[in-house]
């Protein structure tokens, strides 16, 4: 089904959830989950970008159940000093990536943090791969999860990227101090679309990680759209372990639907959502 064909129904009571961003396939997916659980709440992207304080005012309006917050132009940072209250991973981690509004008081999480974990915890707990250290390649949001994430995992962990002068203000932000820590790198974090980029081993510093390298995960998801993955192709053809953005999709998709509805299981938010396929 487009979804520009797709029929959503209106009163004085809708709500919206906000997202700063969105495929048509999940634009389609997202209402049709929400139709099917018979909520009246519709799920909203917009076209354009959108500074942090607009985006936050809309968040506050009666109309707005919450928001979904994206990487895109250090919003999942900037939008904090705008909310009421943020929960202790957001506040360690430097983002969040989902607001609710309660009575008019904006919340914010991170429930990229609970994915992202579960993403490495599954992959770390199937293989007989020795992983001892990281690297994060990105400076966005994502960043700072995977730094915590990893660290809590016993990693020893180093932060960087194509823009130098970028990634520095993220440590100093974060409070990290990697500066001696200069690899082998077993497990290598993308925090990057660079996935959807035939070239992307012309990234800057990036071919370099992939030495020695023993396995990788991929927060982007081209293949949501059907399109190609390099760097998934890279993997297999080079006997890399690759962790696939959907692992921490689909745990970080059910902890945010909770908080957005409140009362509802994680097993009817799989079977909703169609997560298993």
């Amino acid at each position: 089904m487009n979804p520009k064909n797709q029929q959503i129904s209106l009163n004085p009571f809708t709500q919206f959830i906000f997202s700063t961003s969105g495929s048509a396939s999940s634009i389609e997916k997202h209402n049709s989950a929400l139709q099917k659980l018979d909520l009246n709440l519709i799920y909203f992207t917009f076209p354009h970008p959108i500074k942090a304080k607009e985006y936050a005012q809309l968040l506050r309006s009666p109309i707005s159940r919450g928001g979904a917050v994206t990487g895109k132009d250090g919003l999942k940072s900037k939008i904090i000093e705008f909310l009421d209250e943020i929960e202790p991973a957001a506040q360690k981690t430097l983002a969040v990536n989902t607001v609710v509004n309660e009575k008019g008081k904006l919340y914010g999480y991170n429930t990229d943090a609970i994915g992202l974990k579960t993403a490495l915890d599954e992959a770390l707990k199937s293989t007989s791969l020795a992983i001892k250290t990281g690297v994060i390649y990105g400076n966005g949001g994502v960043s700072g999860v995977a730094y915590h994430v990893l660290k809590d995992l016993g990693l020893k962990v180093m932060v960087t990227g194509r823009n130098p002068e970028k990634v520095k203000a993220k440590k100093d932000d974060l409070g990290i101090e990697d500066k001696d820590f200069n690899g082998p790198y077993d497990l290598v974090v993308d925090a990057t679309p660079i996935s959807s980029n035939p070239n992307f081993l012309e990234a800057k510093g990036f071919s370099e990680l992939l030495d020695n390298c023993k396995m990788l995960f991929s927060h982007n998801m081209p293949e949501k759209d059907d399109k190609p993955n390099y760097l998934k192709s890279y993997c297999k053809e080079n006997n890399i372990a690759f962790i696939p953005g959907s692992a921490m999709y689909k745990a970080q998709l059910i902890r945010q639907y909770q908080l957005f509805i409140g009362d509802i299981s994680e097993n009817k938010i799989i079977e909703t959502w169609n997560l298993n396929e």
